[in-house]
Formats: structure tokens, sequence, C-alpha cells
């Protein structure tokens, strides 16, 4: 849990899906960003919201779920809910670069999928990212080096800095 009180161990939340229809002999198509891919035994980053009927997914249909790496990081806590604001958005951005760099490294010419984390990085954490793209960097693959330079640029840019986070709103 890393904000609000879900009341327990176990979170039950609604998600939403396309409903998917054969129409004719021609099957079906869907063209569009990916759908949320919930699979037994993976850990997941999910952000929900409070609504009338329990908890439901902040942003439904697709990009609910950030898969993060099959344990947790050595020394992590896993109840957030008291620690400092800070450390809440450091628990879990070291969640996500775990799972980033657990990925294999792209063959020449492809990004790879841990660049699919640089976004995620960059919203918790802002200017205090900066250490997470800086390891990548030095990956032999040029593509996510690029990447990595692209988003420390925008901090550079933006100005951020690593600082402690005034009064936050619920992610």
């Amino acid at each position: 849990m890393f904000q609000g009180n879900a009341g327990g161990n176990e979170v039950r939340f609604t998600w939403f899906t396309l409903r998917w229809e054969a129409t004719g002999k021609g099957g079906f198509g869907y063209s569009g960003p990916p759908l949320a891919d919930f699979r037994p035994g993976k850990r997941y980053l999910v952000f929900l919201r409070r609504a009338r009927s329990g908890w439901e997914v902040a942003m439904p249909v697709y990009a609910i779920e950030e898969e993060l790496a099959a344990a947790p990081p050595r020394g992590s806590i896993c109840d957030l809910l008291q620690a400092p604001l800070r450390q809440r958005y450091h628990e879990l951005a070291e969640e996500l670069e775990d799972a980033a760099l657990a990925l294999p490294a792209p063959p020449p010419g492809m990004t790879g999928e841990a660049t699919l984390y640089f976004p995620s990085v960059f919203d918790l954490l802002g200017g205090c990212a900066e250490p997470f793209y800086y390891r990548f960097l030095s990956s032999p693959s040029p593509e996510p080096r690029s990447e990595a330079s692209t988003w420390l640029e925008l901090i550079r840019s933006r100005h951020l800095v690593c600082k402690e986070p005034s009064a936050q709103t619920s992610h």
C-alpha cells in the first residue's frame, strides 16, 4: 500500500476492459493503446480510487498496471503508509527501477521494454529520478541510452531538483 487505506491485506477492485464480439467470419480487431494484462503470480502497481461500489482503477481500460519485479527489493518496506512521503516515492521508484533493470537488454535497433517504466518514474520522482536514468546511459543498446538522455534533458530543462515534496495530491 503506497497511499490511502484499503483496510486489510487484500484489495479487491473493479477494472474495465473492452467487450470483444466476433462479427462474421472476420473475427475481431482492435487498434489502440495496450489493454490491461493481469496474470496470476505477478506483482503489479495499480492506481486505484475509492468509488461508491468500492475500489476501482483510476485509469479505466488501458495503462492501469505496471508490472513489478517478482519479489520486492531487498530491505523494502511492505507497508508504506507510516513512512514519510519522500520515502514512499523512493520505495515505489525503486520497485519500478528493479522491474526495468530485470528486463533483458534489447537487441540493437530496439528500445526494449525497460523504457516503458521511464514516464512513471519521472511522474513519481521528478528531479529525484536522475539516478534511475543515469543507469541506462551505460546500456549496450543505443536506444535505451537515447531515451534516458531525453528524460535527463527534460529534468534539466525544467530545472527540477530532488527535494522533499510538499503537500501532494492522491495518486
